[in-house]
């Protein structure tokens, strides 16, 4: 948009330069071509009243003796007598002739600039008194002038072009500093405001996005609000089974539903946590690694009441990703609670966690059916068993997030393999 501004405004100040400095520049040469113009005939007219003074002093006409009457001649001017004779440096010519022939005053372009010619009328013939102007005097001072215009013609417009920089940056500012605030907006500040600054359309704008940061900062803490209050209830009936378990006599199959217990309890308390987390408490980060063991020792139990043969391959290396724990501990719930949804109870399937060039990489591998052909199981909310269909999405949502992606197939040999990538952030 400034370039625009300037652009426009070196075109039209050009033109209105261009209009104006041409005619004046065409008029300054006129103008100076009169002067020498109106100068030569006011030297021939003064040099011929003093030929007529000088013709009532001598008896005979000869260049020395009217010469010696005129004195010195303005520069140009020459005098031809009757005969022929001259005094000065012009020669005869067509103006000069014609002069002489009709005793008139005669002006006329000739070749290297002007010439103008006066007769004086006496007994032994027509004296001409000519004034030849060369083009350099014709032209005297128009070079001058014309560069005095070009340099203000090109000022005008210089101080044109920054007077509409300055208007554009004055424009432009603020329409940059919303659109950089927008993408701040966008990746979660919600602290962002934008300066009543600029035009009154601008500021307006401005205002009526500061409000809808306001208004987004409201809903998602209350928002976050009701999960944490939501899962601040769960904790009452999870009391209250904790007390039934505890009163099991099986003392194997009490311990067993205690840990299960206590780790949903965890989950609970980590997801309060989350909930009350504000996004400008600054980037959370977790190592996929130690996650998914934790999950895994969640899993197992159920994969071994369901005779499933779990694998895990979890690698010894850091596998840092820019989400908090809560976030991929439910990736991994829903990749692996999607086996046990999908898959008849027996089939087994593996979990890898490995490092890559693209970040740390999650991977579960069925050997059920796989998934059915013409459903994406990745598209939100389409499952070809029957589900929700939302759990994937979550995963791909949660991989997006950090830059990452999910990639659905089956397998030849049978079964799903659902590999996640997690980017650097």
């Amino acid at each position: 948009m400034r370039r625009r501004f300037v652009l426009v405004s070196l075109a039209v100040t050009s033109l209105v330069v261009i209009a104006f400095t041409v005619p004046l520049a065409l008029l300054v040469r006129h103008q100076a071509e009169t002067r020498a113009r109106v100068a030569a005939e006011r030297d021939i007219q003064q040099v011929g009243s003093l030929v007529a003074l000088a013709l009532a002093q001598v008896d005979e006409l000869d260049v020395d003796s009217l010469g010696d009457l005129l004195g010195p001649l303005p520069s140009g001017v020459s005098v031809i007598l009757p005969n022929g004779a001259l005094i000065g440096s012009a020669l005869p010519s067509e103006v000069t002739r014609l002069a002489a022939a009709e005793q008139r005053s005669v002006a006329d372009e000739v070749e290297g600039g002007w010439q103008v010619a006066l007769p004086v009328v006496t007994r032994e013939g027509p004296i001409v008194v000519t004034a030849f102007v060369t083009d350099a005097r014709l032209r005297s001072g128009v070079a001058t002038a014309w560069a005095f215009l070009a340099v203000l013609g090109i000022g005008m417009i210089a101080a044109a072009v920054i007077v509409a920089d300055r208007l554009g940056t004055s424009i432009v500012r603020p329409v940059t500093r919303l659109a950089d605030a927008a993408r701040r907006l966008g990746a979660g500040d919600l602290q962002v405001r934008v300066p009543l600054e600029g035009p009154l359309e601008i500021e307006e704008v401005a205002r009526s996005f500061n409000w809808l940061a306001r208004r987004l900062e409201d809903l998602l803490a209350a928002e976050r609000e009701s999960v944490a209050d939501l899962s601040h209830r769960l904790r009452t009936p999870l009391t209250a089974l904790r007390l039934r378990v505890e009163r099991l006599e099986d003392s194997d199959e009490r311990d067993s539903l205690l840990a299960q217990l206590d780790r949903l309890q965890r989950q609970v308390d980590l997801l309060i946590e989350e909930a009350r987390r504000r996004p400008d408490d600054g980037p959370s980060s977790c190592d996929l690694a130690s996650v998914v063991r934790d999950r895994i020792g969640f899993w197992a139990v159920a994969a071994e009441d369901q005779d499933r043969e779990l694998v895990v391959e979890v690698t010894d290396e850091p596998t840092a990703v820019p989400l908090p724990p809560g976030d991929v501990a439910a990736a991994v719930d829903a990749l692996v609670g999607n086996v046990f949804a999908h898959t008849p109870p027996g089939t087994g399937f593996t979990v890898r966690v490995e490092n890559t060039g693209d970040g740390a990489v999650l991977e579960v591998v069925d050997e059920g059916p796989g998934f059915p052909e013409g459903v994406d199981p990745l598209r939100r909310g389409e499952s070809g068993a029957g589900s929700t269909g939302l759990g994937l999405d979550i995963v791909a949502r949660t991989a997006a997030r950090t830059g990452g992606r999910v990639d659905a197939k089956n397998r030849p040999e049978g079964g799903a393999v659902l590999r996640v990538v997690f980017g650097r952030g």
